[in-house]
């Protein structure tokens, strides 16, 4: 358009109004096919990618060369090669130094990375943490030799941090030694990666790489504030990984129906410390804490009969639920089946919609209730309502046929829990199971998209090995880099920003077009901070040794 109405001006000087109504007609034709030009990016580390020279490279000639280093990227991917329609333009300080043409990129150096796997209960499934393991090994193994690497190991919460090192058999060792267990906080993991990564000051390109089979439930960090966080200087890019089916977070509304009859005082088996109520008192807990943060949970405690019931609570809180846990004290027989009509009752009187469910704890036989174990399953079967009935400690203690009549019946399921450990992670992994339905993969993708990472889904798992290795070589992006002379060579001290541009040609040598720039800076100390008079110098010398010998003069006339 601007060479049309350019040429029309210069037609109309010449020509008159002929050429005028001419120049005039041809401009909607170009107004109509306008070139795009794609969103190319210019990305370096102001902090570490501008370096001083004190020679060329070559070691030909003295002075002050400055190296800059940098990546061409198109929606986030590096860029190898732009055709000759394009060319970087150097300033310093403002002014103008150099303009070449897009040279070809240098090997990959070195590279920063925190690699941080989701070690939550859920991995079990499907064998996912076995192939999660072989998959981060390739992924250490493929990773350049002078790159450092480090780990972080999270479910609901962060399990294990390495800041990262050249040795691989550390990390490796923490991986296959740390069994799955927990929720998920892949948002407070990634948080913690970028934050080891400022710490070090190795490696050009620094990333963080997330594996993770499920949705977050339990990061005190939000999505905003971690990509703020990564993109700060210097940048960190984040590459998600994906393991499974996508899902969504959906409300859950559950019930706990806990035993705290007179059985509950002594520990569940020999090797327990704590008597069997602590026990629960923690599982309990730790259900409470898994749990979704748009999630709903109830307490229903029994022991010779119904005790109070606690409304339900959302996830925010969850401390008056922990609360009515701990205020339980062991005392009375089991009224397990009048425990668990109400728990259903209560579900199906709330109406709360998403999933619904009903937790039954016991350590004995029902020796209490009113109703019987038919009344029970047929109110499950009329509310739709899936019971899991968790057995707890000595085995000739409990009535497991009938325990496992009402999970299967009820599309629930029955556990046994022989010692506190197990009842641990029988109700953590009930809360997983409930609350986490697959893998959040609108977050995964804004996480990635947003850092200047990538996202892979994986479906199968067997799929990770190929994946990883993946991951590894678009972390390994190739710089570019330009070195030029600058035009103040003196060692001032003073900071000297370096701008990059990346500009497009103009066709037939018309007007160019800034796609992109990027500021750096750099800076030179040195004892000469202005040009001098040889007799400046001599007598800078002499005040300095008057200075020195000031000391001992004073002390002689003293």
């Amino acid at each position: 358009m601007r060479r049309s109405l350019a040429n029309m001006n210069s037609i109309r000087s010449l020509c008159g109004p002929v050429a005028i109504a001419v120049a005039w007609f041809s401009v909607p034709a170009a107004a109509q096919t306008p070139k795009t030009v794609a969103p190319y990016k210019i990305e370096f580390d102001p902090g570490r990618d501008v370096d001083a020279l004190m020679q060329s490279p070559d070691g030909t000639k003295k002075g002050l060369f400055v190296r800059v280093r940098f990546n061409i990227t198109l929606d986030g991917n590096s860029v190898g090669k732009l055709d000759g329609t394009y060319k970087i333009v150097i300033e310093e300080d403002g002014k103008r130094v150099k303009e070449v043409d897009l040279p070809q990129p240098i090997p990959v150096e070195s590279i920063s990375v925190m690699l941080a796997l989701d070690t939550s209960g859920s991995m079990k499934e499907h064998n996912r943490m076995e192939q999660a393991r072989d998959a981060a090994k390739v992924f250490l193994t493929k990773l350049p030799a002078k790159s450092d690497c480090g780990l972080i190991l999270f479910d609901h919460l962060i399990r294990h941090k390495q800041p990262p090192i050249f040795e691989r058999p550390p990390l490796l060792k923490e991986i296959y030694a740390t069994p799955p267990r927990g929720g998920t906080a892949y948002l407070d993991a990634t948080a913690e990666g970028i934050d080891m990564l400022r710490g070090t000051s190795r490696g050009r390109e620094r990333a963080v790489v997330v594996m993770t089979d499920g949705v977050d439930l339990n990061s005190k960090k939000k999505i905003e504030d971690v990509i703020k966080q990564a993109l700060a200087e210097p940048k960190v890019r984040v590459y998600t990984i994906g393991i499974g089916e996508p899902g969504k977070v959906e409300q859950v509304n559950t019930v706990l129906a806990l035993d705290h009859s007179g059985s509950m005082t002594p520990p569940a088996d020999d090797f327990d410390k704590d008597s069997k109520l602590v026990a629960m008192h923690r599982a309990a807990e730790r259900f409470v804490d898994s749990m979704s943060p748009v999630g709903r949970c109830s307490i229903v405690p029994f022991s010779t009969k119904v005790d109070r019931v606690e409304n339900f609570q959302p996830k925010a809180r969850a401390a008056i639920l922990k609360q009515s846990i701990l205020r339980l004290q062991a005392d009375g027989e089991t009224a397990l089946f009048d425990a668990t009509y109400d728990a259903i009752s209560l579900l199906d009187a709330d109406g709360a919609k998403g999933k619904r469910a009903v937790i039954a704890m016991t350590d004995g036989i029902d020796n209490s209730s009113r109703r019987r174990v038919e009344e029970v399953i047929e109110r499950a079967k009329e509310a739709k309502v899936p019971l899991y009935i968790l057995g707890f400690g000595r085995p000739n203690e409990l009535d497991d046929a009938t325990m496992r009549r009402m999970a299967e019946e009820t599309g629930g399921k029955y556990y046994h829990a022989k010692n506190k450990a197990a009842l641990m992670d029988i109700f953590e992994n009930l809360s997983i199971q409930l609350h986490d339905d697959g893998v959040d993969e609108v977050s995964l993708k804004k996480l990635a998209k947003d850092t200047g990472g990538l996202y892979y889904p994986v479906k199968n798992v067997s799929d990770l090995k190929l994946i990883l290795e993946q991951v590894t070589k678009s972390i390994q992006r190739e710089p570019y880099e330009i070195i030029f002379e600058s035009p103040s060579p003196r060692g001032d001290g003073r900071l000297r920003d370096v701008t990059l541009k990346l500009v497009r040609r103009g066709p037939g040598g018309g007007g160019d077009q800034v796609l992109d720039e990027r500021t750096g800076g750099y800076q030179v100390r040195g004892l000469v901070v202005a040009e001098m008079n040889p007799f400046v110098y001599l007598i800078l010398l002499v005040i300095a040794g008057g200075l020195i010998a000031l000391p001992g003069l004073l002390r002689r006339t003293a």
